[in-house]
């Protein structure tokens, strides 16, 4: 049967497969396509959701989204993310009032989670569950549930366990909870993670075991500050441990285990920061000397292979006090809890990871380099073509100045803990945004400069492939950064020239912001200040959406 003796629905389908520039461009071979496209509600979303980095999450048919949400809500929704955006404009607002030091929170799914109860020495056992919406009823307490019922909220009132941190994944109805204890034969540390289930509160039905123990690392005594940082990522979940006495001296590690069978996939690997690119692979940051403080790589970590498959050198490793950011992967198959802000989960294909450092040698200021994950996983697989053993080297330049960007020092106020999501990125800056010499060494004076103007940083190439330019509205300028960007430091006795082309386009609020840290969702900020978290919604209370202007 030829193509065009196919029947509309099953053209549909087809197209629907199609990645959404390419869907796009498919207005323009026939008329039949052209009106097959413009009629479809369902390929609209397609390409107006992918051209935003963005894909709707169903358990069928990724293009179905919440029961609740028809195909032109769902439309109208990304109209009103997107405006909201680019525009740096939320929709709605409310906050959570907490106390510093026995408050923990995560955002993922298009819910917030957050602990409340504790104090006097006592770590906090409640829950609270809440949809990344502002609630319709002004005098909502959100410690309690939503009346209303229009958006997501659940509460675990008890869970047992004094908690040090959460993570958590609506979509698989899992809440990891870290319990910080004391071994009470050895003296030593003995974590332990709880994997409960999100609706009960009890013990998840597919896990094994109740929780696990974070025994097996030989980390030195406990002699100074401490860290820890507990990341999932489908059916593995990490615990990264680290220590250190000054601002330099770091030592840490990692283990991973698989939360559904409870035993360990990576035994404790030496790193000061860590982060999943895969399911199967893990990158970690690791001192290149132990005895020589300051010189780090990264290395790449193979779950199926147990061991070290690669060593990333950077440019530029007289670093210290590194931080790699990322945010919790959502399931593309499975739905969220949330009614609204949970039908949209990232591309995948389109996301970034940055890492924050300090440069030792010369001593200036906090620096961030962006990279692409696509870019660096395929240089991975390319190079273990033809390879028999392991570790392997990348060579930086087969892929680091086309997949990263590196920001100068004090260009960006360092990132929070979440504030990647995506191809996204929410940082403070300068308030003269981002217009730049090719030499970013000329960008004198940083240091000097206030840096409390929000800006979301996009490295979603789509947009800037379907043409968008500068522009400037009423509270946001926008710039699209194309240029390679050029950094000439020094290594030793050598001029090293880091080169980083990554494009991007930069959204900067043109009013200061007093908030501390900012973190970021596809529906929503989550902005941190001393007593509460305001939460700046992209859509409206409750979901209550209108069609947005999106022309100019």
């Amino acid at each position: 049967m030829l193509f065009s003796e196919l029947p509309n629905e099953i053209i549909e389908q087809i197209l629907l497969e199609i990645d959404p520039l390419t869907l796009a461009r498919c207005r323009v071979v026939s008329k039949r396509l052209f009106e097959l496209i413009d009629a479809s509600v369902l390929l609209q979303i397609s390409i107006e959701a992918g051209v935003d980095g963005l894909l709707v999450v169903g358990p069928h048919n990724r293009h179905l989204g919440h029961p609740s949400s028809s195909a032109q809500h769902l439309l109208d929704e990304i109209f009103c993310i997107r405006e909201a955006t680019v525009k740096f404009m939320p929709r709605s607002a409310w906050g959570i009032p907490y106390v510093a030091g026995n408050f923990h929170w995560e955002i993922s799914d298009g819910i917030i989670c957050f602990t409340s109860g504790g104090g006097d020495g006592e770590r906090p056992k409640t829950l609270h569950f809440s949809e990344l919406l502002a609630p319709t009823d002004e005098s909502y307490n959100p410690f309690e549930l939503d009346p209303t019922g229009r958006r997501y909220t659940h509460i675990i009132r008890d869970t047992g366990v004094g908690m040090a941190d959460i993570v958590f994944s609506a979509s698989s109805d899992l809440v990891v909870l870290l319990e910080r204890r004391t071994a009470p034969d050895t003296g030593m540390n003995a974590d332990r993670l709880h994997f409960r289930a999100i609706s009960t509160g009890g013990p998840h039905p597919e896990a094994t075991l109740p929780h696990v123990e974070n025994t097996g690392h030989p980390l030195p005594p406990y002699s100074g500050l401490e860290t820890w940082l507990i990341q999932l990522y489908d059916d593995m979940v990490a615990f990264l441990l680290v220590r250190y006495s000054n601002f330099i001296d770091r030592r840490g590690g990692v283990t991973v285990w698989n939360w559904k069978s409870g035993e360990v996939v990576m035994p404790f690997q030496k790193a000061v920061a860590s982060m999943f690119l895969s399911e199967d692979q893990l990158l970690l940051v690791v001192n290149s000397d132990e005895d020589l403080l300051g010189k780090l790589h990264m290395v790449v970590y193979s779950i199926s292979k147990g061991c070290i498959t690669h060593r990333i050198r950077l440019p530029w490793s007289n670093l210290s006090c590194p931080t790699l950011y990322t945010y919790p992967r959502q399931s593309l198959t499975q739905l969220s809890s949330a009614q609204l802000a949970g039908n949209f989960a990232p591309d995948p294909s389109l996301d970034i990871f940055a890492l924050d450092f300090w440069p030792i040698d010369p001593a200036t200021g906090p620096c961030v380099v962006v990279f692409s994950t696509q870019r660096l996983l395929k240089a991975c697989e390319a190079a273990l073509v033809g390879q028999e053993s392991y570790p392997v080297d990348l060579d930086w330049n087969t892929w680091g100045p086309q997949g990263s960007r590196w920001f100068p020092p004090y260009c960006l106020r360092p990132p929070s803990e979440r504030s990647i999501h995506g191809a996204r990125m929410i940082a403070y800056t300068h308030s003269n945004g981002f217009d730049v010499s090719e030499d970013i060494g000329d960008w004198k004076g940083m240091e000097r400069a206030t840096h409390n103007y929000p800006v979301i940083l996009d490295f979603n190439p789509r947009p800037i492939l379907r043409g968008v330019t500068d522009c400037d509205f009423d509270w946001c300028r926008n710039t699209v950064v194309r240029d390679t960007w050029k950094w000439t430091i020094q290594e030793g006795d050598q001029d090293v020239v880091i080169e980083s082309s990554l494009p991007f386009r930069a959204l900067v609020n043109k009013e200061e912001w007093a908030h501390s840290d900012l973190h970021l969702h596809s529906t929503a900020v989550v902005c941190t200040r001393a007593q509460s978290h305001d939460i700046f919604s992209f859509l409206e209370p409750a979901g209550r959406l209108t069609r947005v202007d999106t022309e100019d």
